[in-house]
């Protein structure tokens, strides 16, 4: 992804307005000093009398027709664009690169722009400052604006698909590598803190997070607090009647990185995807909704390219509530199951799949996250009551005389003999005379502490395969069942250790009596 960095010289900058001197004249000096800079600026590439200026025509150009053309400009309001092109990979032909970029600004434009530029050589990544006059060659007004530096990285990406395919794909591939690598880091990072909170007891690692977050703020309260909050939103927005715009240059920190308009609108997608997965990483609300207007923005400039090319780019028009939306021909709405709209966040992670509107998105995690709430709502007194039921029932069944009994057609019919009838009735009666009998003291504790750390393991296991886990949640599985293991193995040799004492005990028993005898 080729980065472009633009700026430009006008007399209404503070920069010009200095000393009392003409704001203009001060303009021209400062264009002319750029020109200087990029010219003569210390490097290895730098030739004896300075680097080469090239344009759409010529290779070698002192800059002398850009200087004077510069002098010229005095009374434009803006004297120069600066532009700087930065490409992924370094193209093979930078003048070629260069013009045909320059060349599809000016048609965008429809302006006969003037401009030279020089490539630099002096840092690790070779880059070309481009000097674009305020006025084109038949006086027009040259204005940059923001939504061009999408076009000008795309036109640049074109022309090295096109000329150099193979080293496009090896950065892509080095580009997705490092930020795997960075979401990994930052993965250990949340781990690491995790543990530190374990240690410090501020969490419980087996306890699963959303039966604490339910204890903490049931479903209840937690659904009328956010019906309020929308509540409230419409409202300021009924009564301000307009958008806030926000200014170009306002940049946000997330996910460990700078982000601002200038970022494409599969970035700023993505980087939503990864605020809403990631629920210890979101920012501020004013600053999450300078992204959401972003990407509402680049919207709507693409939404032309969608309809052919022949609208314009409008205004936005105040979107009618709608309780639902369709995507590839099927309706999701709030009332939609946990598992369809999961279903579809899924799809839509997908790297050719195509992309719901960020309204559409919006409305999409807002129900995600209301049914994933609504899921645990009560679940510790559903559990509590399971497990008083199931208390019930093994109490029943221990105490009931016919616990042990298995019916089956063989059995019936040899029951309906009187004899055996009133055999079986006396042995269920010896049966439930000896349960009576307290035999505490020879209960095998650790056999019992066995069979419960295997059903523990069980429902660990049960939990670890279940197909909404997450990676995060997999992994405390596992570690539970690791801890679970190590526990099991314990048991294992306190067993063996407590037989072997027994037999010893036994034998030294044996050979005293002998002795006796």
């Amino acid at each position: 992804m080729a980065v472009v960095i633009h700026g430009y010289i006008s007399a209404r900058d503070k920069k010009s307005r200095v000393g009392g001197r003409s704001p203009k004249r001060v303009a021209v000096e400062r264009a002319l000093a750029h020109v200087k800079y990029i010219q003569h600026r210390p490097g290895d590439d730098r030739e004896e009398g300075g680097r080469k200026f090239f344009d759409e025509l010529e290779d070698n150009l002192d800059g002398r027709s850009l200087r004077k053309a510069i002098k010229e400009l005095e009374d434009s309001k803006v004297v120069v664009h600066k532009l700087t092109l930065a490409p992924e990979i370094d193209p093979i032909d930078k003048m070629q690169y260069t013009r045909e970029v320059m060349q599809h600004l000016a048609a965008e434009k429809g302006l006969a722009l003037t401009w030279m530029a020089v490539e630099h050589k002096n840092t690790a990544h070779h880059h070309i400052h481009v000097v674009v006059l305020g006025e084109d060659k038949n006086g027009r007004t040259v204005r940059i604006e923001k939504s061009d530096y999408t076009k000008l990285r795309e036109w640049g990406d074109r022309y090295l698909e096109r000329w150099q395919p193979y080293e496009m794909e090896r950065a892509r591939e080095e580009r997705k590598r490092k930020e795997g690598d960075r979401l990994e880091a930052l993965k250990k990072e949340r781990e690491s803190r995790r543990q530190e909170r374990i240690k410090e007891g501020l969490e419980l690692p087996w306890m699963h997070g959303k039966v604490i977050r339910e204890q903490y703020e049931p479903y209840s309260k937690w659904s009328r607090k956010k019906e309020e909050q929308e509540r409230n939103r419409n409202l300021e927005k009924a009564r301000d009647g307009k958008s806030d715009k926000q200014d170009f240059y306002d940049t946000i920190n997330a996910a460990g990185k700078e982000w601002s308009r200038q970022n494409t609108l599969s970035e700023l997608r993505e980087l939503n995807t990864h605020l809403w997965d990631n629920h210890d990483e979101r920012i501020p609300l004013p600053e999450y909704k300078k992204l959401v207007a972003w990407i509402k923005e680049k919207e709507r400039l693409r939404e032309p390219e969608r309809n052919g090319g022949d609208a314009a780019p409008t205004k936005e028009a105040p979107e009618k509530q709608r309780d639902y939306f369709e995507y590839q021909g099927q309706r999701y709405s709030k009332s939609a199951s946990y598992k369809k709209l999961t279903g579809l966040a899924n799809k839509l992670r997908e790297e050719n799949a195509e992309r719901l509107p960020i309204n559409d998105y919006q409305k999409l995690r807002g129900w995600i996250e209301n049914a994933d709430r609504a899921r645990w709502a009560g679940v510790t007194e559903r559990q509590l009551e399971l497990s008083k039921k199931k208390f019930e029932r093994d109490g029943a069944a221990k105490t009931s005389p016919n616990a042990n009994r298995y019916v089956d057609s063989l059995q019936q019919q040899m029951m309906s003999n009187p004899v055996v009838g009133l055999f079986m009735q006396g042995a269920s009666i010896a049966n439930e005379l000896v349960r009576w009998i307290d035999l505490r003291h020879n209960r095998d504790r650790l056999a019992e502490a066995r069979d419960g750390l295997e059903t523990a393991k069980k429902d660990r296991h049960q939990e670890y395969v279940k197909p909404d886990r997450t990676h995060d949640e997999k992994a405390r599985d596992q570690e539970s069942i690791d801890n679970i293991d190590k526990a099991i193995d314990e048991n294992k040799e306190t067993r063996k250790k407590r037989r072997k004492d027994k037999q010893q005990e036994r034998e030294k028993r044996d050979r005293g009596l002998d002795f006796m005898r």
